[in-house]
């Protein structure tokens, strides 16, 4: 079985994982709105094409793949903190219809539930520190996965753990 963990958003990623450990682990590919405007704060949108396209080539024909992706949700706040979660929203939605129309079955995970399992909830801890901290704990994971190196791969790093979070659950 493959296991795919999901850190949803523009700037999300997908790591899938077999019995042999980490075989990809990638950013979600996005492309530009079609038609939006040069003023618009959010330009980019999931490639659902290309992600699909990405994600089959590291699922052998005849596996089941099983994904999980970290659950978003709403919050209130100002007019850009809208078009963020708008954003955040359309990209799960776009997740949502590739694994649907790829027949893969969809779990979602509390970030809070799997970033306990791995002690990252540590709340005196500035957002990079915790991000630092996510790709140190992937890294000891994986050690051979080169792509956690900078510093914006902490995305990488949160969907390496998720996916890793549901191969404990499942075992």
């Amino acid at each position: 079985m493959v296991i795919i963990g999901i850190d949803p958003g523009l700037t999300g990623a997908c790591a899938v994982l077999d019995h042999n450990g980490l075989r990809a682990v990638f950013d979600l590919p996005t492309m530009a709105i079609p038609g939006i405007g040069p003023d618009a704060m959010v330009q980019r949108k999931i490639d659902a094409k290309a992600f699909l396209h990405q994600l089959l080539q590291h699922i052998p024909v005849g596996e089941v793949g099983r994904v999980c992706i970290e659950s978003v949700g709403t919050m209130g706040g100002k007019n850009n903190a809208v078009q963020t979660q708008g954003s955040l929203l359309r990209s799960l939605g776009t997740i949502e219809a590739v694994m649907e129309c790829s027949r893969m079955p969809l779990e979602y995970v509390a970030p809070q539930t799997w970033k306990r399992h791995y002690g990252l909830l540590c709340s005196g801890d500035s957002p990079t520190r915790r991000k630092a901290i996510a790709r140190a704990c992937a890294h000891r994971l994986y050690p051979d996965c080169p792509d956690l190196a900078r510093v914006k791969d902490h995305n990488r790093a949160e969907a390496i753990l998720i996916a890793h979070w549901l191969m404990r659950e499942t075992t």
